[in-house]
């Protein structure tokens, strides 16, 4: 049976280094995964305001989001950090799915002891660290069980090519570990 892993990039620009890092990551994934990329431009969403939860359009656009959300096996997020928080566009993206559960029984928390794997890549030094702490602190507000360590990606144009990212060896065999990591625990079932 294939493992469905939701991919989600925080980042809305085309070419976003998040983004490259994301498709490089899920290259390590078994063939037993399948890689399912959330495409922000799918998303549309109106920043969250609860006085437009009661619009039947809106509501079935979240549906759909949070059924991708509720299939998947475990989540690999890549987002940069803007002045050291997880992008609005992401944080948007989670109080939408999110609130699904609060206001329609027939819906479950989908990120529930769901895995996670935070990553991030910045232009700059810091390699996105400064958004990590953040981006942990929501996942596992809504319940997602995110692993220890992230992969950070520091100067991320500098390690870019044509071909694409251009690693040492020990980057890519923290790459490599960490995704493996991911599918390890989300083989483990849950009740």
């Amino acid at each position: 049976m294939t493992m469905n892993i939701l991919c989600i990039s925080g980042s809305l620009r085309s070419g976003s280094y998040n983004s490259c890092l994301l498709d490089h990551m899920a290259g390590y994934l078994p063939q037993t995964c399948r890689a399912d990329f959330l495409n922000p431009r799918d998303v549309d969403l109106p920043l969250f305001n609860e006085d437009l939860e009661g619009d039947a359009r809106l509501r079935e656009k979240v549906a759909l989001l949070h059924r991708r959300f509720s299939s998947c096996r475990a989540l690999l997020v890549a987002s940069p950090e803007y002045n050291g928080q997880v992008t609005a566009y992401l944080k948007n993206l989670i109080d939408w799915v999110s609130r699904l559960a609060y206001i329609d029984s027939r819906f479950a928390n989908p990120f529930a002891d769901k895995p996670l794997l935070l990553c991030s890549a910045s232009t700059g030094s810091s390699g996105g660290m400064a958004g990590v702490a953040p981006a942990r602190a929501l996942f596992g507000y809504v319940g997602a069980l995110v692993l220890g360590g992230a992969v950070c990606v520091p100067y991320a144009a500098d390690k870019w090519s044509e071909l694409g990212y251009m690693f040492d060896d020990a980057l890519e065999g923290y790459i490599a570990a960490s995704v493996a990591r991911l599918i390890s625990v989300a083989a483990i079932p849950r009740p």
